[in-house]
């Protein structure tokens, strides 16, 4: 019985035959957009959560973080 499980072992994990090599496509990935995180300072709340946002997004908010962080 163990030598009839072993060899059905053996017989599965045995390589199969490769398939033929298919040509690389290059993989394109969407360009990273900027965000902009500040930490919300709640009055009361033990952690001070963390809020993450493009520019625009900000900028739709009427804040503008790069303004912000260069000090003007």
């Amino acid at each position: 019985m163990i030598a009839t499980l072993l060899a059905a072992l053996f017989a599965t994990a045995a390589p199969a035959a490769e398939a033929p090599a298919q040509p690389a496509t290059p993989v394109t990935t969407a360009p990273r957009v900027k965000r902009y995180c500040i930490l919300d300072r709640r009055e009361g709340a033990r952690q001070r959560g963390k809020i993450c946002r493009t520019r625009d997004e900000w900028r739709a908010r009427g804040f503008d973080p790069v303004l912000v962080l260069s000090g003007k």
